[in-house]
């Protein structure tokens, strides 16, 4: 009986260590100017991030390369915007051709999350743009041994509870 106390106690303590990891939210990418995939007549002068939570300004950024890999911008949380969920930064785009755009976002709890993206630049691109598959990319890190021993706990903590709650005359005979 004292055993299985202990148990339940600490198996309650891990779940509330625990519990704020298993909950962390990342910041995710909402939308962006230029959009992913998208075809432009014009060249963009700057490129906004739209994202669907506070931004940490110390890790959260983004570049743009060019078609020969050359950095034509570059980006990090607007700070006169006050969700600071925004980042934006100017590039210099000249030349037709693919763009890229990658980032990295860190939310006020730390979580990071990485993706990229391509839109095209057209300089002769009479009448209306074309469409262009989707082409962002996003990742996030996330810490699988962390969530699976969150999960077991969950498990052993529901079992002991269970074993605590059934009737002790079923107790010896199963």
């Amino acid at each position: 009986m004292r055993l299985l106390r202990t148990v339940l106690s600490l198996t309650v303590i891990c779940l509330l260590l625990t519990a704020p990891a298993l909950v962390a939210a990342h910041a995710e990418l909402l939308s962006s100017s230029p959009e992913a995939g998208e075809t432009l007549d014009e060249p963009p002068v700057e490129i906004a991030l739209t994202f669907d939570s506070e931004l940490d300004p110390d890790g959260s950024e983004f570049t743009v390369t060019g078609p020969d890999d050359a950095v034509v911008g570059s980006g990090e949380v607007d700070l006169d915007i006050a969700d600071r969920n925004e980042m934006r930064g100017d590039v210099e785009i000249s030349e037709p051709g693919s763009y890229s755009v990658s980032w990295i976002s860190v939310a006020q709890d730390g979580d990071e999350a990485a993706g990229e993206f391509t839109f095209e630049y057209q300089a002769d691109a009479g009448g209306s743009p074309g469409e262009q598959p989707n082409t962002a990319v996003v990742s996030n890190d996330v810490d699988l041994p962390l969530v699976g021993a969150g999960i077991l706990m969950l498990a052993a903590g529901g079992a002991l509870s269970v074993a605590r709650l059934q009737p002790r005359a079923l107790r010896g005979r199963c």
